[in-house]
């Protein structure tokens, strides 16, 4: 599992084509609000790697992808043509956008309510 909450973070993902959609969105949320993009302010992003990444909880969080879509608390799922995009509210103003690659989504069959 990878977390971004910096762009520096970006070099991290090993799969560019989901580096370069996070930065779009990095830069779309600047555009928005006229800020340089701050993950406590406008939500931060998880790429998961590996199945254990679907099941474990999130570092620092008390939950796992695998409950929060089993139970349907998540604002959208969207296919996308190599991955999902979930996202899930934390509090108020801050999200987390989880990427998950088709390899690992589709097998596992998660619940998308």
């Amino acid at each position: 599992m990878q977390i971004v909450q910096r762009r520096e973070h970006l070099g991290q993902i090993h799969e560019q084509a989901i580096a370069d959609a996070i930065s779009s969105t990095m830069d779309i949320l600047e555009a928005q609000y006229q800020e340089a993009y701050q993950a406590t302010l406008h939500g931060w992003f998880v790429v998961c790697e590996g199945e254990k990444d679907l099941t474990d909880p999130f570092t620092h969080l008390t939950f796992s992808l695998a409950e929060k879509l089993n139970t349907g608390e998540v604002e959208f799922v969207e296919k996308k043509q190599d991955w999902y995009e979930v996202y899930i509210m934390l509090n108020d103003n801050e999200g987390i956008l989880v990427y998950v690659p088709n390899r690992l989504f589709l097998p596992y069959q998660l619940n998308v309510i």
